[in-house]
């Protein structure tokens, strides 16, 4: 007999109703014995008093029956809703583990669906992107992967790619019909074609990590040029320890705030500079690792001073490796609007952070630059996560080696075993081909009760 399983699908704590789902071959036994409802009718809900195994009524409940052919999971289904006590919540599920329940894994409610075939597996992690999602863009995407789009896509590139084998394997069972040159070149066009939509599904996996978490914002420069004090204007609080002295901040901080539709991680770290005290050191190094893992830099400067000294070699590098919006602050002492040749930032806005000057044009510019990192207003129709974005290297990869094989007039049965790896590569995607391992770990990441 296959488990029956339980969770509580809302989150712990006090609450106004709690839901707690089962699935499984006992979800009618307890909708029968449980709460005295005989033969539910699906997707019906019950006003009934749940009593447990000894008889003792635990709380008033709504419940809703599921058969198997109209629930989530692909199996007979129940939902338990109560008063979100959690003293209830927990009463209810210990009697239904001693009615032979047994409590769920992170996941298995979403991972049973694919099992039984009412989803397949991007369908399965658009769930998980959905409750996780950070802005509107991410939710739309998310559901448009759950729709099953993205994958309609994965199934007609691997349909291409079928066409194309089956018209080499033709040629091989029938050797006498030579391709002729136009014919080669034709397939060629086709896989090239391929690649390319590959390339911009890959393309779109970037962007999806911007998307499934907030931006992270760092702001940079030498010491005393104001960091902090636009780290407070942007935060509206006073979050940071600002002073007049040169190297106040030696940590880093972190606040979050949103911009538009995008929540970004506004990160404040210590001034760059040559320095030589252990502590100074110890703060620039901290910096540096806080550039590593920014996906935009405010690079804030002095606009009052007429010759600023120059950033060390190592952060100049990864200022031009990211996009970087370069901030002119102090301007109301002073618009010098210098710019050092290593500026990679066609963009810069003249602020005064203390002041209140320019703040609002800053915010805008910010969403203009995300706007552009994240892909808002484009074509980019499916969130393409880390697992979608190996497997389609890998898939591009064979179909490359095919492109470089069938011109140097490698055997046919050779170029088309790249096309089968291809294949092969979209139906671990999709979720034709999986293991228990890698099913664990996918859904080892959802939140228990999904």
């Amino acid at each position: 007999m296959i488990d029956t399983i339980i969770a509580l699908a809302t989150p712990a704590g006090e609450s106004a109703l709690a839901v707690i789902r089962i699935s499984g071959q006992l979800s009618n036994i307890i909708a029968n014995k449980a709460c005295n409802c005989t033969k539910p009718k699906p997707r019906n809900a019950y006003l009934v008093n749940y009593r447990s195994a000894d008889g003792q009524t635990l709380d008033q409940v709504v419940i809703t029956f599921f058969n198997k052919g109209n629930s989530y999971t692909g199996e007979d289904s129940l939902e338990i809703s109560c008063h979100g006590n959690p003293l209830i919540t927990e009463m209810i599920c210990k009697d239904l583990i001693n009615r032979g329940c047994r409590i769920a894994h992170p996941g298995e409610f979403t991972r049973q669906a694919f099992l039984n075939g009412k989803i397949d597996l991007p369908q399965a992690e658009s769930v998980a992107q959905i409750i996780a999602a950070k802005n509107e863009q991410a939710l739309t995407l998310a559901q448009r992967n759950l729709k099953g789009k993205l994958s309609d896509k994965l199934l007609s590139i691997q349909q291409d790619i079928l066409n194309l084998q089956a018209s080499i394997e033709a040629h091989i069972d029938f050797p006498e019909d030579d391709l002729h040159e136009n014919d080669q070149e034709r397939v060629h066009q086709k896989v090239r074609k391929i690649v390319h939509e590959l390339e911009t599904l890959l393309l779109q996996a970037t962007r999806t990590k911007l998307l499934t978490r907030n931006i992270r914002v760092v702001l940079t420069g030498l010491p005393n040029v104001g960091k902090s004090s636009l780290f407070n204007a942007l935060a509206g609080k006073n979050r940071a320890l600002i002073h007049s002295e040169s190297g106040t901040t030696r940590d880093y901080l972190e606040f979050d705030i949103k911009i538009g539709k995008f929540w970004i991680t506004l990160v404040d770290t210590a001034g760059v500079h040559n320095a030589s005290e252990e502590i100074e050191l110890a703060g620039i190094e901290m910096s540096l690792e806080q550039a590593n893992e920014a996906d935009l830099f405010l690079w804030v400067i002095d606009n009052s001073v007429p010759h600023p000294t120059e950033l060390p070699e190592k952060f100049t590098k990864l200022l031009q490796s990211k996009p970087t919006l370069l901030i002119r602050n102090k301007s109301d002492l002073g618009k010098n609007n210098w710019a050092p040749d290593y500026n990679p930032s066609p963009k810069a806005i003249n602020i005064s952070s203390i002041g209140q000057y320019g703040l609002r044009e800053l915010e805008t510019l910010l969403l203009e630059i995300i706007q552009k990192l994240t892909g808002e207003g484009s074509e980019n129709e499916y969130l393409v996560g880390v697992r979608h974005e190996v497997l389609i290297k890998n898939c591009l990869d064979k179909l490359n080696r095919f492109l470089t094989e069938s011109n140097n007039e490698v055997g046919d049965e050779i170029i088309s075993m790249h096309l089968t790896e291809a294949r092969n590569e979209l139906d671990i995607m999709i979720g034709r081909k999986t293991n228990e391992d890698m099913l664990d770990i996918l859904f080892g990441e959802f939140c228990i009760g999904k």
